[in-house]
């Protein structure tokens, strides 16, 4: 424009702003980036450079970043140089959504088999025989899942045992499959592993298992919590919970790869939070997830909402409609559409300030006992795995495209 040279933008300082906003950055800087390209615009018709908007817009910017200092539990600002607890479990849900995404269409070109099956199979062919118990200790999954799992396997002979309660083991036809799929794991892992030095992972997963930890005890916590209110296992898990069987040892599980141990920590850190959801609103992590994003700067669109999500717009049109039912979200748009703009209502609002209240408290305690600077590196490896399992998935996706014609 006139030969304006526009100022390059300064990335390191974006994403320490984002990473210092946590989940509110995108709202952020899709605002930062609205009031922006209207101030220059106003300013070019006004004959100025488009690249200098003025005071004017300086002092809108500062109104505009004020409204998102991250804020406590109890509400306050937080302290100047502290930052913000991350509400880590909703953001490891979207990158672990994006990577099962992805190995569906990945592994299905080799064989069909799902998610569990694999898992177990990894975990047998790393670590050796294992009982049922172990494995549902090991991967997080109650243990009625694992027995369907395993009796898939030993349908499809790649597993076997002695008896219903004997070490399973891989028979020689899962010790090739397990083989072949650990070698297409391991070209996997390379991509998430993309631009994170050894060292940066090593850390990683020394922080992980401390969070693993964490979040196994916070299950505990919560299931003591809910037998002393006088409910049955079976109303607190219906899949009769997970084994978790520990006596002062770690929990068993493949750190050769990234994926496996966050797909544990979120199995328990995601059972806990069920539980704490359902104890303190009576919904359930699902729903408590929906009214957390409708109530973060309502009214929220309908699009926006799914893509935030990354659900399909069937899982969360149900949920919405749910939550409307409840009389905890209102609608604005023509009656009968998913498709609106949403808001809490007076009683959602209230549940929504317990939902944050309780989503902090939980990543707080997760993470209380890893000092500050290894959980400052510990989250930007996480971020560089989570915009490596985007690139991932869109590779996954265009292959699919380009199959299917």
């Amino acid at each position: 424009m006139n030969g304006t040279t526009i100022p390059k933008l300064d990335e390191s300082a974006i994403n320490s702003l984002a990473v210092f906003l946590g989940q509110q950055a995108e709202d952020a800087l899709r605002l930062v980036d609205r009031l922006a390209m209207g101030a220059a615009t106003e300013t070019f018709a006004n004959g100025g450079e488009a690249s200098s908007p003025g005071e004017e817009f300086t002092r809108q910017l500062d109104r505009i970043l004020e409204g998102f200092t991250p804020v406590t539990a109890a509400g306050s600002a937080q302290p100047q140089g502290q930052a913000p607890p991350r509400l880590f479990q909703s953001e490891l849900w979207q990158v672990l959504h994006k990577v099962r995404e992805s190995a569906e269409l990945f592994y299905a070109r080799e064989i069909d088999l799902v998610e569990l099956d694999r898992r177990i199979l990894f975990l047998l062919k790393i670590r050796g025989p294992l009982v049922p118990a172990g494995l549902s200790s090991a991967i997080g999954v109650d243990k009625a899942q694992v027995s369907r799992s395993v009796k898939r396997l030993l349908e499809l002979k790649l597993v076997q045992r002695e008896q219903i309660r004997s070490p399973v083991a891989l028979t020689r036809k899962g010790e090739a499959l397990g083989e072949r799929l650990l070698r297409m794991a391991e070209l996997r892992n390379r991509e998430l592993a993309f631009d994170v030095s050894d060292k940066e992972l090593q850390d990683f997963f020394a922080v992980t298992e401390i969070l693993l930890d964490r979040a196994v005890t916070l299950y505990e916590q919560e299931r003591e919590l809910a037998h002393k209110a006088g409910r049955s296992d079976q109303e607190i898990e219906p899949g009769h919970g997970i084994e978790v069987g520990r006596v002062n040892e770690p929990i068993v599980i493949d750190r050769s790869r990234i994926v496996s141990p966050l797909l544990t920590l979120s199995a328990y850190f995601s059972r806990s939070g069920a539980l704490a959801f359902k104890r303190r609103t009576g919904l359930s992590n699902f729903e408590a997830w929906v009214l957390s994003e409708i109530g973060k700067n309502p009214p929220t669109d309908w699009a926006y909402l799914v893509r935030i999500l990354e659900r399909d717009h069937s899982q969360a049109g149900r949920t919405v409609n749910h939550l409307i039912e409840k009389g905890l979200v209102v609608r604005e748009g023509k009656l009968g559409r998913r498709h609106g703009r949403f808001s809490p209502s007076a009683e959602g609002q209230v549940l929504y300030d317990i939902i944050v209240e309780t989503g902090f408290n939980r990543s707080k305690f997760l993470m209380e006992p890893v000092p500050a600077r290894q959980l400052e590196a510990f989250l930007t490896t996480f971020d560089k795995i989570r915009r490596n399992a985007a690139a991932q998935l869109e590779r996954e996706r265009a292959f699919e495209e380009l199959e299917s014609h």
